[in-house]
Order: C-alpha cells, then structure tokens, then sequence
C-alpha cells in the first residue's frame, strides 16, 4: 500500500527553526569582562569596576526589531544582554557609592528585560502552540503508517515506489524532531524571558529604599539643616559610624558613598587613602592610666 496524499502535504509544514541567531558580541564581551570586574571588586576598587562595567554600555538603544521569528530572537537576545549588561553596572555603581546611577541602570535593565519579553510573549507563544499541533499531527501520520514504515525499513532492496515512500516517511521522522527541537526552542526562549523581565524590579527597590534612608537621614540632621556636605562632615568625624560599617568591603563602600556626596571632604578621601593602603593610619593614642589611690 502506498503512502497517503496527506504524508506529503505534512513534510510542506515549516520544519526546521529558522530563527537560531549567532550569540550577541556584547553577551561575550559581559562574560568576559565579569571576571574582570568581580577581581576589581575583590580588591575593593569599586570605581575602576565601575568604568568598566560602564564601558559595555552602548550610547544609544537598539531598534526592537519585529520583522519575522529571527529578528525577534535577535532583538530580544541584545536586549536581554544589555539588561545583564544593565544589571553589573547596577552592583558596580551601588559599591562605588554611585547610589543615583545604580538605581538609573536598574530601571533601564528592568525595561529592556520586561520589553523582551512583552514583545515575544504573544508570537512566540503562538508558535509553541502550533509546532505542538503540527508535531501532534505529525505522530499520529507516523503511528497510523507504522507497519507499512517498518516494512520499508526492514526491505534489502526497493522498488522506485517504494523508495519514494520510504524517503517520505523519513523525511515525516524528522519533521517531527523539528516541531520537537522548536517547540523546547521557543517555549525556553519565552521562559528565559519572563524569568529575566522579573529579576531587575528588586534592584530598583533596593536601590530606592537605600536612597530615601539616606536623604531621610541627612534631612534629621538638625545640625545641617539637610546640608549633604554637613552630614557627610559630621558622619566622617564620629569614628563609630566608620566602625559599624564591619569588614573592609564595608567601610570601602560607605567611604566611597560619602565621597560621591561631598568630594571635597579631605576626612573621607584620607580614610579611603588608609583602607586602601595608600596612607598610614595615624598612631593610636596611649590610654590614660588611672591616678593611684
């Protein structure tokens, strides 16, 4: 028996994904920059890591294109990396003090994730949906031609005809390892997606809470009056205030906060110069004894 019309009509569905795009440059260029940045902020240099983490960012935003499936994996792939992107500025910004930029780049990482994904939910869940009817379709061809396809396989030598139908049905078996590989492809594009466009909104929330902390802080300094440089004055004066800050990371990353606040105050620039190793600390004074009853 020969191969029912439907067997060739089914290997004119799309079958292979089209829509596999080249890895971003600027997705390379994050990883390996990562490592760099993460041996600057181990070593406490939180502006240089800073710079660098800067560097990767572009100028301007690329166009979201939407003209079929590989632009759309295209665009969203760049934009997903330049939310990653985004995302380091943020922890590099937020150790070096830079507090009003940290919270900048969280929003724009927080947009261009949640963008992504807006834009490929609707079309891409559609082709989840019909590569799974298609390859629905496909398996059922395939269970009802069973036999006759083993009975193919199982021949030394065929007949022209037979030839024809056995390519065919071969042609079917991998149509259906196509709607499988696209199915998993687009529906763990459209998983990534949403599981990125919800990771930036809790930075944007630290970053906010932490600001409002302090600009309540500076504004209950009676003494200054909300003066930032005379809150920054009366902060660095007080030892304490240095101290609580516990491991040296800590106080690296207070000091440079109250840096980007004041930078001309002399007392925090010292104290960044003695953290980081660039200036002795001054000689502790001798504890007064006690007169002797």
């Amino acid at each position: 028996m020969r191969m029912p019309a439907l067997l060739l009509s089914m290997l004119l569905l799309p079958g292979t994904l089209e829509a596999q795009a080249a890895a971003p440059a600027l997705g390379e260029r994050v990883k390996v920059e990562r490592s760099e940045i993460e041996r600057l902020l181990a070593d406490l240099n939180y502006p240089e890591a800073l710079k660098r983490a800067e560097a990767l960012l572009p100028a301007t935003k690329p166009a979201f294109l939407k003209t079929d499936n590989k632009a759309l994996v295209q665009s969203c792939g760049t934009y997903l990396d330049l939310a990653k992107a985004n995302g380091l500025a943020t922890e590099t910004a937020d150790s070096a003090g830079a507090w009003e930029k940290a919270l900048e780049y969280a929003k724009t990482a927080q947009l261009l994730a949640s963008e992504c994904y807006e834009t490929i939910k609707v079309p891409f869940s559609q082709q989840v949906s019909d590569y799974k009817q298609a390859g629905a379709r496909v398996k059922q061809l395939l269970e009802e031609n069973d036999a006759r396809i083993k009975e193919l396989k199982a021949k030394g030598v065929l007949d022209p005809g037979e030839r024809q139908e056995l390519d065919l049905a071969l042609g079917v078996e991998r149509e259906a390892v196509d709607d499988a590989n696209a199915v998993k492809f687009f529906q763990t594009y459209l998983d990534v997606a949403k599981r990125d466009s919800g990771l930036y909104a809790p930075l944007m929330k630290v970053m906010e809470d932490k600001l409002k902390g302090e600009a309540d802080q500076i504004e209950a300094y009676k003494a200054g009056k909300g003066d930032k440089a005379k809150w920054v004055e009366a902060v660095i004066s007080t030892p304490a205030y240095l101290e609580a800050q516990g491991d040296r990371a800590g106080k690296a990353r207070w000091l440079y906060r109250l840096a980007i606040l004041d930078p001309e105050n002399k007392k925090v620039q010292r104290q960044l110069d003695i953290l980081m190793g660039r200036a002795q600390a001054p000689p502790a004074k001798p504890v007064k004894k006690g007169k002797k009853g």
